[in-house]
């Protein structure tokens, strides 16, 4: 997470050389509780600044592929024409729960955030519990965290494992160059995600003593 000193030093780096800064904002309003807050959009920085948003994440709506973007006049304008090339328009169904979503957001975010305090405070007893085999550092902002185990097992094969035989989907950290890690979001309704941990729970315990077939 980027504190707002940091962004206007970007943004300010990028404006002695006469260069847009475009920020993927996605996951603004979606606070962690005790996070870094956001910091003001790159937008509301200056000529040169670019933010885009979206709903899927802090509105939970990525089935609607609707987003936005805020930027200078000409750019912007630029964009609208790149877009109806490839897109011409989204469903009108789509649009309707869109306005939707945006009149109801303070509800929405409500909700979200809810689930995001109880699914962190759920993680992290769940790590307490399992301390000698997995640490974190829990996410200052957004819905992701990189879980560290002691497995000598690559994290491709331990995500296969967990995925195929206990049902669980988290990503390996290999994927984003941090091997012997596992990313895990804390989005998911809080009763699935508890039963994720548990059913994560029961492939440690098989690991630890070793399970039929391996």
């Amino acid at each position: 997470m980027l504190t707002a000193e940091e962004f206007q030093r970007i943004y300010q780096l990028a404006d002695s050389v006469g260069a847009y800064v475009l920020s993927d904002e996605a996951y603004r309003w979606l606070e962690v509780p005790g996070g870094t807050p956001f910091a003001p959009p790159m937008y509301n920085m200056g000529p040169l600044g670019l933010s885009v948003g979206t709903l899927s994440k802090p509105f939970g709506l990525p089935g609607l592929r609707i987003g936005w973007i805020a930027g200078p006049a000409e750019l912007v304008q630029a964009c609208w024409g790149m877009r109806d090339y490839v897109t011409l328009s989204p469903g009108k169904i789509n649009d309707a729960l869109a306005v939707l979503a945006l009149k109801h957001r303070e509800r929405v975010f409500e909700r979200n955030r809810a689930i995001i305090a109880a699914n962190l405070e759920c993680a992290t007893r769940w790590i307490e519990q399992h301390s000698t085999v997995v640490s974190w550092l829990p996410p200052r902002g957004g819905l992701l965290a990189l879980l560290r185990y002691s497995f000598a097992m690559p994290s491709y094969e331990l995500a296969n494992r967990l995925a195929e035989q206990y049902s669980v989907m988290l990503a390996p950290g290999a994927a984003f160059g941090f091997e012997n890690y596992l990313r895990i979001g804390i989005g998911q309704e809080p009763a699935i995600f508890a039963e994720g941990l548990a059913r994560t729970s029961q492939c440690f315990a098989d690991l630890e003593v070793g399970s039929p077939g391996d």
